[in-house]
């Protein structure tokens, strides 16, 4: 048993990972989406055979946006490979009962089997929030205009929307789901002070109808501004897009709100190569699994195409990733919070006690030290601190490291390291600096050689740190014109897996292409996330090959 519900704070018990919606299901059967969407041996049959190869914690029934509009009176375009859209605003809106809504009445049928089928699993009542119903009702943007336009007209519809999402819910609890969760991706748009008028009150109303705070709000992009009021809306857990950085609002979260998300659905799980899915999600599940009331999950629905062998390792792989970090979360915590606060010496203190109580030197670097650092940098990036408290946490690193150092394996240290400089000639510091503070605050191991960096001095270094990956700063044309030189010498060093990223005032997207280089970023931050990208890439590739 991986987990027990101790470890949790949180009201949604048994859930630990799943991914949003089951649209990779439509791949299991030969008929297409628009036959799936219309006859329920098909759209059960097809959920059958998805779920007993994904072994998620929360269940749902494929479903799609278009559903309540539909029954609201929108028409929809169907297709065999395409989801279900609105293809123009309804003529005349009506509200009628769920049962006497087609689909609305087959998902309640496959609900019904999927209960029978999976008796112990929990299941999702998948519902659209009434705000989104009704951009789909009448167009996004005209919704949206009416928030200032037409307020009161808004208003009657969403009273509308919400009777009907209503009822739809209680017609997938009754056949079985014992979980309701509102996707609300439009709300994102609306400004924070309207939020609650237009979209967290309805939301409320819906959630009022699980008493056991058996319930879960999505909304898509970015919702950092939202966040407390969608808190209010009283759901039982929040998920978060894939664009946000979990270590940003984290605090935001109170303990007994589930805290879920946020794997990249589309770029990761469907996308990538299986070895980078499961580095992707281990890596998450250690940043985020610490928090007693973190969920893991992806930060949207998978697609129709998801490969169901990427989804089967997001689950396995988040499953026993969280579960371990979850282990040790009483220890790792304090020591976080440590260096995060930028507190060295209850940084050093608490490495200590740690190791006093036998604690395994690693996970204490891994799990506690680099996790602080990501959620430093992370706050930095989110403009949630400044440079000097940012500085504090990098040295509060440093003094637990250093404490900690002597007791590591030999090996603990050698994971890729960066190797940082500015071109010859040019004595531009302040930009490479940051990069070279934002990577430390992000565990990564970075050689410095300053400015003013001579070609041989940059062969020579390479030669003896080995890096994974080079970054050059060109901040002056003259530097620039030496980039194609420097970097076919550094390529010819011998390591055929060599990275080299370019930044600076002097150089682009195209002139980094065109000097030979993997990539190019425009600020700091930027390069952090092209580094780190490659660096994961690069311990993926290693895990591939053993």
């Amino acid at each position: 048993m991986l987990f027990t519900e101790e470890d949790v704070t949180h009201r949604l018990a048994g859930i630990h990972v799943f991914p949003i919606n089951a649209l990779p299901a439509a791949g299991l059967v030969p008929e297409g989406i628009d036959t799936l969407c219309h006859e329920e041996a098909v759209k059960f049959e097809a959920m059958r055979r998805y779920y007993d190869m994904v072994d998620a914690d929360l269940l749902f029934c494929f479903s799609d946006i278009a559903l309540q509009a539909e029954a609201m009176g929108a028409p929809v375009r169907y297709a065999s490979d395409e989801m279900p859209a609105v293809c123009a605003p309804a003529g005349i809106v009506r509200v009628p009962r769920a049962c006497k809504a087609p689909r609305m009445a087959l998902n309640g049928q496959v609900v019904r089997r999927m209960r029978t089928a999976y008796p112990r699993r929990r299941i999702a009542a998948l519902v659209y929030g009434p705000f989104t119903v009704v951009g789909q009702l009448t167009g996004e943007q005209n919704a949206l205009r009416r928030v200032r336009e037409a307020p009161a007209a808004l208003s009657a519809l969403l009273v509308e929307a919400t009777a009907m999402a209503e009822d739809y819910a209680r017609l997938l609890l009754d056949a079985g789901a014992d979980l309701l969760w509102i996707s609300d991706p439009l709300a994102a748009l609306l400004p924070p002070p309207d939020f609650d008028g237009f979209a967290g009150r309805y939301l409320r109303q819906l959630f009022g109808l699980m008493s056991d705070g058996q319930t879960i709000l999505h909304i898509c992009g970015e919702t950092s501004d939202l966040l407390a009021p969608m808190v209010a809306t009283g759901a039982g857990g929040i998920s978060f897009d894939q664009c946000m950085a979990l270590p940003t609002v984290e605090a935001q979260v109170p303990r007994q709100v589930a805290m879920i998300g946020n794997l990249d659905p589309v770029e990761v799980v469907t996308m990538a190569p299986l070895h980078t899915v499961c580095a992707a999600t281990r890596e998450l599940a250690a940043t985020m699994g610490i928090r007693s009331n973190f969920i893991l999950s992806t930060g949207c629905a998978l697609p129709p195409g998801t490969p169901i062998e990427n989804v089967r390792a997001f689950i396995h792989s988040g499953r026993e990733a969280v579960a371990d970090i979850r282990r040790h979360a009483a220890y790792l915590a304090p020591l976080v919070d440590a260096v995060t606060r930028g507190d060295a010496t209850a940084t050093v203190q608490t490495v200590g006690r740690a190791l006093a109580g036998g604690r395994d030197s690693l996970r204490l670097l891994d799990g506690g030290l680099v996790r602080a650092m990501r959620q430093a940098g992370a706050r930095y990036e989110a403009k949630q601190c400044h440079l000097p408290e940012l500085l504090m946490s990098v040295d509060a690193f440093y003094e637990g490291f250093a404490r900690l150092k002597t007791r590591l394996p030999g090996s603990a240290d050698a994971g890729p390291r960066v190797l940082l400089g500015t071109v010859q000639g040019d004595l531009h510091a302040i930009g490479k600096d940051l990069v070279r503070i934002l990577l430390e605050a992000n565990g990564v191991g970075v050689i410095d050689l300053g400015v003013d960096v001579s070609k041989d001095r940059f062969v020579a270094a390479m030669a003896r740190y080995r890096p994974a990956i080079i970054g050059l700063s060109a901040f002056l044309t003259a530097a620039r014109r030496q980039l194609p030189a420097l970097i076919g010498s550094l390529r010819s060093s011998g390591n055929e897996n060599l990275k080299v990223v370019v930044g600076g005032a002097a150089v682009n997207a195209v002139i980094a292409t065109e000097v030979g280089a993997d990539g190019y970023a425009r600020d700091a931050v930027a390069a952090v996330k092209l580094i780190r990208g490659l660096i994961t890439d690069l311990r993926a590739g290693e895990g591939a090959s053993r």
